[in-house]
């Protein structure tokens, strides 16, 4: 049986898998979050990079205890300003730079892991086959003291390299992935997203596809009210999504896939018309797709 990440000490292993977490004022959840990463049953090397996003409660004094027990495993980063307030999506630009696994999970400060197998079966699908490029499940939701057991936020099926691209839904403390990212500047149309984990997906698509894993026990999302989208207004929700689609959009145009670029605005009214007094028919073809673009280099 192998033993749990809290037990191990490692030197100059080669790092299989960095989990990249972001926290901000999450004292409350954030001491759960990091027992679940420590209790990973692994037989390779884990590293953890928490970034605590100025946090004005007691969040940066749990995590750098952790950081003090654990030197081996948890690598902390504390900014100085809440850069997510100034427009800038921290894990573009100070996590994933930081990131050097071959593989990266993702889990928030104030979400929890409960299978401590979930990155061995990851790990192991992941390095099975060469065109699988991303591993994901099922979470259930926690509002306060209720359990919400049948909770869908996500794909519950393999993805395509096109849906990757398109930017599908997909629980994202539940992923694991390919580390595509190790030596390479964040994109600029994606590093300032109002939603950063879509347009990660939408960068794996060029990698391969995605595969749904239903033996993987459910992770834990929290929903609260300083959560990022959890207790957000529905329209303002609408908004940054559409936001993250056009972002996708300038990227894959950018990068030569015409199609892709135009399903991604294609959806844009989906989010958009259901806002108040904002109606677009098909923003397709109200505007050439040109122009729309142009809008992104200004």
């Amino acid at each position: 049986m192998n033993e749990p990440l809290r037990n191990k000490i490692f030197s100059d292993e080669e790092i299989k898998i960095s989990i990249c977490c972001i926290t901000y004022n999450h004292e409350k959840f954030i001491e759960k979050c990091i027992e679940g990463f420590l209790e990973q049953e692994c037989n390779f090397r884990v590293e953890i990079i928490i970034y605590d996003d100025a946090s004005t409660d007691q969040t940066s004094k749990i995590v750098k205890q952790f950081a003090e027990k654990y030197p081996s495993i948890i690598q902390p980063i504390f900014s100085e300003k809440n850069q997510f307030s100034l427009g800038v999506n921290p894990y573009y630009a100070y996590v994933f730079p930081k990131a050097r696994g071959k593989y990266i999970a993702i889990c928030d400060g104030d979400d929890f892991w409960s299978d401590k197998r979930k990155l061995s079966i990851q790990y192991e699908e992941l390095d099975r086959d060469p065109n699988l490029v991303i591993t994901y499940g099922r979470t259930r939701a926690i509002k306060a003291d209720k359990v919400i057991e049948n909770f869908k936020s996500g794909a519950e099926k393999n993805l395509t390299s096109e849906d990757l691209m398109l930017g599908v839904g997909i629980n994202t403390l539940t992923t694991c992935f390919r580390n595509v990212f190790k030596d390479k500047k964040p994109p600029k149309f994606l590093r300032n997203s109002p939603i950063g984990d879509i347009t990660v997906w939408g960068i794996l698509g060029y990698y391969g596809y995605g595969k749904f894993l239903p033996n993987l026990k459910k992770t834990n999302y929290r929903i609260h009210e300083d959560g990022i989208l959890s207790l957000v207004n529905k329209e303002k929700a609408n908004l940054m999504t559409a936001l993250a689609q056009l972002s996708l959009a300038a990227y894959h145009y950018e990068n030569g896939k015409i199609n892709e670029s135009q399903k991604c605005i294609v959806r844009v009214p989906k989010y958009l018309n259901v806002i108040k007094k904002i109606y677009l028919f098909n923003l397709g073809y109200l505007r050439p797709f040109r122009s729309i673009i142009r809008l992104f280099q200004k």
